[in-house]
């Protein structure tokens, strides 16, 4: 089995990247707290969309069914792994 290693490819493709990224939100005038804001913010809307219908239910229960399967399949697949060929 192998395991991925962190190259020097890699580390320059997240510079370039980074400066890309960073680049383009210079130019727009956005910074990391603008676009957590917007995440949030669209989050609530869509909450307070929901208020008052049935549908509140389901987004109370997959606060916490979502997280729990996509945990179980994080440790199956590092299970899988790991007990690998």
């Amino acid at each position: 089995m192998s395991e991925k290693s962190i190259t020097g490819g890699t580390i320059l493709k997240l510079l370039l990247w980074s400066f890309v990224v960073g680049f383009a939100m210079y130019s727009l005038e956005w910074s990391p707290g603008d676009i957590v804001g917007w995440i949030a913010n669209t989050v609530a809307e869509i909450w307070s969309w929901f208020s008052g219908s049935g549908l509140e239910y389901v987004l109370l229960g997959a606060t916490i069914v979502v997280p729990v399967f996509l945990f179980s399949r994080f440790r199956d697949r590092m299970r899988n792994r790991r007990s690998g060929p």
